[in-house]
């Protein structure tokens, strides 16, 4: 099983949209990341209270810089949790 598929397995555990694509998985769009977020935090908990208002809704993160401070939000988040320093520049994540 490759990576893509790891993550889409255990995604797919958690909720069914948005749905699982090596497409997407491989090279996600801001807006598939933002709403795996946001229906992982649904069904976990997982970041509660870190977003609020606008940055909820994929729709409202029309600029580029307002998608980059959601992304290091993300990150920052992640690496609280799993205790270490990811290796991602957001910029890079947002051209794909």
């Amino acid at each position: 099983m490759g990576d893509w598929q790891e993550t889409a397995a255990m995604y797919e555990q958690i909720f069914t949209k948005p749905k699982m694509s090596e497409k997407l998985l491989n090279k996600p769009p801001f807006r598939f990341l933002h709403d795996m977020y946001t229906a992982t935090m649904g069904k976990t908990g997982f970041g509660q209270g870190l977003f609020e208002g606008d940055e909820l809704n994929s729709k409202s993160f029309e600029d580029k810089d307002s998608k980059l401070a959601f992304l290091v939000k993300l990150i920052t988040l992640t690496e609280m949790v799993v205790g270490e320093k990811i290796d991602i520049k957001p910029s890079l994540v947002l051209a794909g």
